[in-house]
């Protein structure tokens, strides 16, 4: 019965539309020498009689373009791209009728070795109607780090060194890369992310309403991080290095090539990081007891340091069949050696501020992580009207080796002391093989009509040992000690629709998603065997429906219902030791979150934005405290809470101008988010407003001098049980191009003042904890990048659609 409402206002919004007054529209398709859709192609109208300039746009992904609100007249259509010719043809528009233009055609333009090349600034964020998108050419800042600090200093993007990842102050947000799956979550996310380094990145898109295309996860939107294609047709190589330096040193370089030949497109890409950190923490709580003599604070200090070496590496070959079909082979790896130490010092603290007992403790942590993963694709062109079919198939295997060791000392007022010891291991495997297909259909200039399936199957084989020094002796630990196998099958069908009528566009898709899954914990001496398994199938509807009020006004409505599952990493029963005090393990009862949202936003010139947004999501997965009731012992595991709703308003500038020189983009939202949850009987909430800012600026100094100075601030949140205190930094740089471009040197300093802390204050039971963590953020670096390139612009292969939806990979 809930979903009426929805399928009454679709029939609703299509008899409005039926009903709209006529306007003049045109509309055509610009391909490439090679039959590829030139996406990104310039259109320009020109009036026939003295050349003015009318108006303008872009063609989309498929080659489409469409120009709204035409008068009657004869105009010339001029086509544009770099690297290739310029093309034109005539259109007579007459009142009321729609004209469509024949087929456009670019052809390339040579480029000798000792030819200027002026090239066309992107400007540095474009605003659209579902998603904000960031080129990385027009950042400095960014060029000298990595992915991992390219999207911390994004607007409205969160994500902490745990890989917590959020977009607009909303939770749940899943990365992609090249518009498939990163392959990693939480810190192994964190690791690949530091390894790839900012000159590889062409754009990223923050994606907020994400059509029925995609995967139905993602609660808060998509995060896509699109590198750097080369379309030079003949050898291209980039040499990228870059040096920081914090309280301890980081380095992170990297070499790609490609090189085109007739039918044969052949790419290669290796990055590696190596870097130190740490992280300083204090932990505080406090224990409220009915009898106030009774009341205990807990004190923790401690001080963690980990060296990390990663290497990252991809390569494969395009082949062009023909000039209508594209086969592609991809191989992709990541390796991680991280080795981490630390030292805690623990102390009870009675009512009346006398130390009572206190702990002396170490850790060592060495987790060894290894992802490859292989493609294969095919894309065919049916026709020159747009028509498409698509299929790929995708393989992954993901490995973890992790060693941990801890040792407590327990010192008490009595001068006694005790010496407690535990170590662990845990080996795990995670094997995922992904088919899709994907085809798309033009009806017409008007009807845009898609389809796709696909299929996903996960293994996962989890092992961890514990065991404890009793007496000079290892004894084995059964209640820590677990066996997780888990299997997993998600089939997916998606139909969508775009149609443009008058001054409408409806974009209406519905995405049917069957999920079967069984897990199993073999038993030992003290837990028995247990096993469960689910099926189930869900509907995911989304609407989009766009006003164009005027040539530089649009209004757009749209609705998603959307679903995260949980990632392996949480439904893992692994124990992690962080002190005798505080253990965090996973949760094999966990639930899908299911979310519905709404958004309503306004567009001017494609360049201001003012949105407001409603989300309720049902089951959410949160990082959950619970208290022990025999000890003071914490137990962090991830739960359903009852419900999160979040809602707020958001502004956005994309390229304002306030000096000839300078260029600024600006945002600001206010986002409340309220979580509802009963522990133990006891019914919760927490509930906060939050503001948030972001603001760039960019500033042209002449004769290849750039600089840059970027800032934000995230306002107090509430995310789960914690409530997290505002932070945020600033962030400078300069840069200086060398040899007519072709190199660059950048210095640059994050976090100048060292005002990116997360504090936190959390409600455990019966007591409150406060924690404060700083980590290496303040840093000076200087970056080196040389890039050759010959030959001539030809588009790229383009595959659609995500494999594999690793943001819950985390073993």
């Amino acid at each position: 019965m809930k979903r009426k409402p929805i399928f009454i206002s679709l029939f609703m919004l299509s008899t409005l539309i039926c009903f709209a007054q006529q306007q003049s529209l045109i509309t055509g398709i610009v391909f490439t020498n090679d039959y590829l859709p030139a996406e990104g192609a310039n259109i320009v109208l020109l009036s026939a009689t003295d050349s003015a300039f009318i108006t303008g746009t872009a063609a989309n992904k498929n080659g489409n373009f469409q120009l709204k609100e035409i008068p009657k007249g004869l105009y010339y259509v001029q086509v544009s791209m770099l690297g290739y010719q310029k093309n034109s043809c005539k259109a007579n528009i007459l009142a009321g009728k729609p004209f469509m233009l024949d087929t456009i055609y670019l052809q390339p333009e040579a480029i000798g070795l000792n030819t200027i090349v002026v090239t066309a600034k992107k400007p540095a964020i474009q605003i659209e109607a579902d998603k904000t998108t960031i080129n990385m050419e027009a950042t400095i800042v960014n060029t000298g780090g990595n992915a991992f600090s390219v999207l911390e200093t994004l607007p409205g993007v969160y994500i902490n060194s745990n890989g917590a990842v959020s977009l607009n102050g909303k939770n749940g947000t899943k990365v992609l890369i090249d518009g498939k799956p990163a392959y990693l979550q939480g810190e192994e996310l964190v690791s690949f992310l530091k390894s790839t380094p900012a000159t590889s990145l062409d754009k990223i898109e923050l994606i907020t309403n994400p059509s029925a295309r995609y995967d139905a996860s993602g609660n808060s939107g998509l995060i896509n991080i699109r590198t750097k294609k080369t379309r030079i047709m003949g050898f291209n190589l980039g040499i990228t290095s870059n040096f920081m330096q914090g309280k301890y040193e980081k380095s992170n370089h990297s070499v790609s090539f490609n090189h085109r030949k007739g039918k044969f497109n052949l790419f290669g890409m290796y990055g590696y990081y190596s870097g130190r950190n740490y992280v300083d923490l204090q932990v505080i709580r406090e224990f409220e007891e009915e009898n106030p003599s009774e009341q205990t604070t807990f004190n923790q200090l401690s001080y963690r340091k980990r060296n990390e070496d990663s290497h990252y590496y991809k390569g494969g070959i395009h082949y062009f069949a023909s000039s209508k079909t594209t086969f592609e082979l991809a191989l992709n790896g990541y390796t991680s050696n991280q080795a981490e130490s630390g030292s805690l010092n623990s102390n009870f603290i009675n009512h009346i501020g006398k130390r009572d007992s206190s702990i002396k403790s170490s850790t060592i942590n060495d987790n060894m992580r290894n992802n490859i993963s292989g493609t294969i694709g095919l894309i065919h062109k049916i026709d020159s009207t747009g028509k498409e079919f698509s299929l790929s198939a995708d393989y992954l295997h993901h490995a973890v080796d992790n060693d941990q060791y801890h040792n407590d000392l327990f010192l008490y007022t009595s001068q006694n002391e005790v010496m407690a010891e535990s170590a662990g291991t845990k080996k795990g495997t995670i094997d995922l093989f992904s088919m899709r297909s994907d085809f798309t259909y033009p009806v017409n200039e008007k009807l845009l009509l898609e389809s796709g399936i696909k299929s996903e199957y996960v293994n996962i084989d989890n092992t961890s040992d514990y065991k404890n020094r009793e007496q000079q002796e290892w004894e084995p630990d059964y209640g820590l000690s677990s066996h997780f196998i888990y299997k997993e099958n998600i089939n997916a069908l998606y139909f969508n629709s775009r149609i443009a009528r008058y001054k409408f566009v409806l974009e209406a898709g519905l995405r049917i998603e069957n999920t079967n899954i069984k897990g199993q914990l073999p038993g030992n001496r003290l837990q028995a065997d247990s096993s469960f398994s689910k099926s189930y199938i869900n509907l995911f509807p989304s609407v989009t429906l766009s006003y164009q009020a005027g040539k530089n006004h649009s209004l757009n409505l749209s609705y998603r219902r959307r679903i995260d599952r949980p990632n392996y990493q949480d439904m893992n029963p692994f124990v992690y030791i962080f002190d005798t005090y505080t253990y965090e393990q996973g949760n094999t009862t966990l639930q899908p979150q299911f979310s519905n949202n709404l958004e309503l936003s306004y567009l001017l010139a494609n360049n201001y934005k003012v949105a407001v947004f409603y989300n309720q999501t049902n089951d959410v997965i949160a990082k959950s405290f619970i208290l022990s009731e025999n000890s003071k012992r914490v137990y962090v595991m991830p739960k359903n809470l009852a419900t999160y709703r979040s809602c707020g308003i958001r502004l956005s500038a994309g390229n304002l101008s306030p000096v000839k020189y300078m260029q600024s983009t600006a945002s600001i939202g206010l986002t409340h988010n309220q979580y509802e949850w009963s522990l133990i009987q006891d019914a919760n909430k927490t509930a906060q407003t939050t503001l948030m800012f972001h603001v760039g600026n960019r500033f042209l100094l002449g004769k290849g001098w750039l600089a840059e100075l970027t800032g934000y601030y995230n306002g107090r949140m509430a995310m789960g049980q914690m409530k997290i205190a505002s932070f945020g930094q600033l962030t400078a740089g300069i840069q200086k191009k060398l040899w007519n471009d072709r190199a660059s040197i950048s210095l640059y300093s994050n976090d100048l003042f060292h005002t990116n802390r997360v504090n936190m204050t959390t409600r455990i039971g019966n007591s409150t904890a406060r924690t404060f963590e700083k980590e290496d953020h303040c840093i000076l670096g200087i970056s080196f990048t040389w890039k050759f390139s010959k030959g001539f612009e030809s588009k790229e292969f383009k595959r659609k659609g995500e494999a594999f939806d690793t943001k819950r990979i985390n073993l």
